[in-house]
């Protein structure tokens, strides 16, 4: 999280005191103060501290604010103003804008005004910075506006060695349970080393390898050194999670040649949760312990179709069947087969079949 530096000038001892120990300053995620009496003070600590923001009276002896935010604005361009005067000059006004200043506050000071521009200047540099490779291993783009913690993850040997045997012994949803445990409890641990934890997961996926090599699981040693090289690569945890996620499939889809297919278990499960609102075919893949792309390329390879195709197809079947054999509202269809929003319902049901849900409805009847 980006902590930001904050330079108080002004050549009056009480309005810098009241300034600095009244304004909640780590709300504004800023960690450092810094006063300056003066103009000239203040752009020597200016060049020292590098502030991203300056709050600086006008009126001052030997460098006035103005002519010190043009100083400042030399080397550091981008540093936000606000100014501060007891004189309503329009000409301090009129030169305040052309230095690109914030905000012009006059004294008496309304620490509650300045507050306020204060948070709007922070939330605005908050949303232009870059997240640092840390925020990007752990949250991508997300959440930057929240610091990290400084939790440090490490695995310890017996929850290894757990894992190893459970691969070894087949204990295909135990190992799962114990990766998903070790992704959450590190995705909660922000302080960690990626490389640490890029050299853990390349560890894990050895277990996946060496089980692979003793049950003669092709498919997987095939492919070693290029999965040792994605993993050591992954630019996020979420990366890796997917990897060793994907790895773990293969490993125990070869393993248990009886299971049904895989179209076959995505077709079971939306029979079983079609009526779901919120079903996704993410919440699918989650749940079948598959990453999401490798899903959906898969199914659609098996069955020709897309899963949100297949979805929609069986949530119609369902539908049609109780537009004919119940006396429901149509609102009532549309939630009983997972959709919250009935004008969605009608037009998709109408787009799909070629008929209104009524029409529909009332040809069957005729038919009958």
């Amino acid at each position: 999280m980006m902590n930001f530096t904050v330079l108080i000038v002004d050549d009056e001892v009480m309005p810098r005191t009241i300034l600095k120990e009244h304004i909640p300053w780590e709300n504004l995620s800023v960690a450092q103060v810094c006063l300056a009496a003066d103009g000239e003070e203040a752009l020597e600590q200016a060049r020292r501290f590098r502030p991203e923001i300056i709050i600086s009276d006008i009126k001052m002896p030997r460098l006035n604010g103005l002519e010190m935010a043009a100083a400042v604005r030399e080397f550091l361009p981008s540093c936000q103003f606000i100014f501060l005067s007891g004189y309503s000059d329009k000409e301090y006004l009129k030169s305040a804008i052309r230095l690109r200043a914030v905000s012009y506050v006059e004294k008496p000071l309304n620490l509650e005004e300045i507050t306020e521009v204060l948070e709007e200047i922070t939330t605005e540099l908050l949303s232009q910075r870059k997240p640092t490779p840390q925020e990007l291993f752990f949250r991508g783009e997300a959440s930057l506006n929240k610091p990290l913690n400084k939790n440090v993850y490490c695995c310890e040997e017996s929850t290894f060695e757990r894992l190893e045997k459970l691969i070894l012994h087949n204990k295909k949803e135990e190992t799962f349970g114990l990766l998903r445990r070790i992704y959450e409890e590190i995705s909660r641990c922000e302080g960690t080393s990626p490389e640490y934890l890029r050299h853990l997961y390349c560890q894990i996926a050895f277990l996946f390898l060496h089980a692979a090599e003793n049950h003669n699981v092709r498919t997987l040693t095939a492919q070693t050194d290029a999965l040792l090289y994605t993993v050591s690569s992954q630019e996020t945890l979420a990366g890796l999670r997917d990897i060793l996620q994907q790895t773990a499939q293969e490993y125990f889809s070869a393993q248990n040649p009886s299971d049904p297919d895989l179209a076959t278990r995505v077709e079971n499960y939306i029979e079983s949760h079609y009526q779901d609102c919120s079903l996704t075919v993410q919440s699918i893949a989650e749940d079948l312990g598959f990453t999401n792309s490798y899903l959906c390329a898969a199914y659609k390879k098996s069955s020709g179709k897309t899963i949100n195709q297949r979805l929609t197809e069986i949530r119609l079947s369902h539908a049609k069947k109780l537009l004919t054999g119940t006396s429901l509202k149509l609102y009532e269809v549309a939630n009983a087969v997972g959709y919250g929003d009935g004008k969605y319902f009608v037009k998709l049901f109408t787009r799909q079949t070629g008929l209104a849900p009524r029409e529909y409805q009332r040809r069957h009847v005729y038919e009958e």
